[in-house]
């Protein structure tokens, strides 16, 4: 169903188009820096489109490919050649962002409804169905689309002509009244070439269409430019790890007050294990952002082949605290040294990153004071959850309004043996099945009693609702009870064991925590994780939910987790009179023609904002 000429779509703060060029993903490697750009958006509560290009010179190349069959080739055969570079992209970030943690679907643009008239190769975008991507995004929060392409009436491959992922991305967001963001090389728009002009090329902080069209035509595709002024919307343009730098809109043009970016944020790594490492090589393809001062190690021998430079290595763990480093991230593991380790850290004036739930279980409100203390900020994203953004989602739920209840399944070696068991294997047959796959560890004690989930439970109820809860007060029962019979005559009732964990607001600054297995429907979510997946489920008192899942566990996802909590502490330092959090005027401030839209436009609901941790009250579990 088309949606009327004058009909204009809500603003939609829950979804943000993010559009990946050429120039941002030149290579696989590359994948890396668009996967944080995604993670970012979706750990604040967006759902994600991300449009993609082909990687450096495809297109180029496979346009002279298809010129080695003649000067006059028939323009259905380049378009479909050429479309190739975008799908291999496409694929490609869906499969990293998958090993990431990160959930994503790809889906052709002749599946979205992306119809398109005029000749193949530089086709005209028409419609656009939105009922398709609603549902794409409410199965998994992240799409990912191939931009410049599209289907004509006959269905045959159209390509956008130059210019057409930017189109591509700004026509998607169009449709669904939400942001649309270019991610470049470049962390906004000049007046001049900054690569030529260092010294005298200011950033515009707001720029009219006109005067971007005034402009050579190179960060800001004059095609979108020119539809997004027909169509009164407006256009963010930002770099990997920065704020939207500049908003192309109706608005006169403004220059940015400061003068480039802030220096790079100095960090140092205590620890180079699995989840270390993986940081430090995200670290090394941002110097703009980060500079890598210090690395601490057990054995420098074990570290000679990381690739970490070795002036850096040291086994002074002291001597890395001593260093010049703003941040530093604590990947030693364990309760000790760690907890000194991280006081010292704190007590020196620098930023804090941890991925151990252990530490910030047992010592958490004695962590936050001196965090308080000395002005710095202690963050642990990864605690719980690995990739998936547990503590970002109950955070803003506690924001929104008052948290009922959280229901979570936030262990990845429970899962592996229970899904074992389902297929008839012996409880200790699964569980070292699990060790050999590397989610057990020789000692499996803490996974299969519900340890390791009381201490995330313990971390989330410090976040969600502001009460410490000492870890050996929350009753918990493992799962070495369960076998195979148990789980087959679950299944016959239609049920799945999992081993769920429920933290409840019972009043009066009561909150229940429990672990156990229980059983959970087969057709919902819970049933439906394997091995590393984790998910949580956060019910508000009005009866609003937050859902978040994906793989909780292993060197992609925390180190992910990690590296975001690096991105906000980098953002900080950016000046917010200079750069916008969000792009935000777009239609909902002018208003946007949906013709080129199919399927009626529903009410976005109101997105739920982060908020900065509370000290934690002494609270009472039962």
């Amino acid at each position: 169903m088309s949606a009327q000429p004058n009909a204009q779509p809500a603003h939609n703060d829950d979804v943000v188009v993010l559009k990946f060029g050429s120039s941002v993903l030149p290579n696989e490697e590359s994948l890396s820096l668009a996967i944080h750009e995604v993670y970012r958006y979706l750990r604040r509560g967006q759902k994600v489109i991300a449009v993609v290009s082909a990687m450096g010179p495809t297109t180029d190349k496979l346009l002279v490919h298809a010129k080695t069959f003649g000067d006059s080739c028939d323009a259905g055969g380049i378009a479909a050649l050429a479309a190739t570079g975008e799908a291999q992209t496409q694929a490609l970030l869906t499969l990293a962002l998958d090993r990431a943690g990160i959930p994503a679907n790809a889906i052709d643009p002749g599946a979205l409804g992306l119809k398109t008239s005029g000749p193949l190769l530089d086709a005209k975008p028409e419609s656009l169905n939105v009922d398709a991507i609603r549902a794409a995004l409410d199965d998994r929060p992240v799409l990912v689309v191939p931009g410049f392409i599209g289907r004509d009436a006959l269905g045959r491959t159209s390509l956008l002509g130059r210019g057409g992922s930017d189109f591509s991305a700004l026509f998607i967001a169009a449709g669904l009244g939400c942001d649309c963001v270019l991610v470049k090389d470049v962390d906004g728009l000049y007046d001049r070439d900054p690569a030529e002009h260092a010294s005298t090329a200011r950033r515009y902080r707001k720029v009219s269409y006109e005067d971007v069209l005034s402009l050579v035509e190179g960060v800001a595709q004059h095609k979108a430019v020119r539809f997004a002024r027909d169509h009164h919307l407006s256009i963010g343009i930002g770099g990997i790890g920065h704020p939207v730098g500049t908003v192309i809109g109706p608005e006169p043009s403004q220059f940015a007050k400061g003068i480039g970016t802030p220096k790079p944020v100095r960090v140092a790594l205590l620890g180079l294990g699995t989840v270390g490492l993986g940081v430090y090589r995200h670290l090394a393809q941002l110097p703009k952002l980060f500079e890598v001062v210090s690395v601490g190690v057990r054995t420098l021998s074990k570290h000679a082949s990381s690739g970490v430079p070795s002036p850096l290595l040291t086994s002074d763990l002291n001597a890395v605290l001593a260093s010049q480093a703003d941040v530093v991230v604590e990947s030693i593991g364990g309760l000790h040294p760690a907890r000194e380790l991280i006081l010292q850290a704190l007590g020196a004036g620098k930023h804090v990153v941890t991925a151990n739930k252990a530490v910030i279980a047992a010592f958490g409100a004695e962590l936050h004071e001196r965090a308080r203390k000395h002005g710095v900020s202690l963050r642990y994203s990864a605690s719980v959850g690995g990739g998936v953004p547990v503590i970002e989602a109950i955070r803003r739920a506690r924001e929104s309004g008052e948290v009922a209840e959280l229901r979570g399944v936030l262990n990845g070696t429970t899962n592996f043996i229970l899904g074992r068991l389902e297929n008839g294997v012996s409880f200790d047959e699964a569980v070292r099945e699990a060790q050999a796959a590397g989610f057990a560890e020789a000692d499996p004690s803490a996974d299969l009693d519900g340890l390791d989930v009381a201490n995330k439970l313990a971390v989330l109820a410090a976040v969600g609702f502001g009460v410490s809860l000492p870890v050996e007060k929350i009753e918990r029962t493992g799962i070495r009870s369960i076998n195979a019979e148990a789980v087959a005559a679950a299944r016959a009732q239609g049920n799945a064991i999992r081993l769920v964990a429920t933290l409840r607001n019972e009043g009066s600054g009561v909150v229940r925590a429990l672990v156990r297995p229980e059983e959970v429907p087969l057709s919902g979510c819970f049933a439906q994780l394997r091995n590393e997946q984790n998910a949580a489920i956060v019910r508000l008192a009005d009866e609003r939910q937050i859902v978040v899942n994906g793989r909780g566990a292993g060197r992609w996802p925390t180190a992910e987790s990690v590296f975001a909590d690096l991105l906000e502490i980098a953002g900080e330092r950016f000046d917010p009179e200079d750069v916008h959090d969000r792009v935000r005027t777009h239609a909902r401030a002018h208003g946007v023609a949906a013709r080129f839209a199919q399927g009626p436009q529903r009410e976005a609901a109101p997105a739920l904002g982060g908020a900065p941790l509370p000290a934690p009250r002494p609270g009472v579990n039962r």
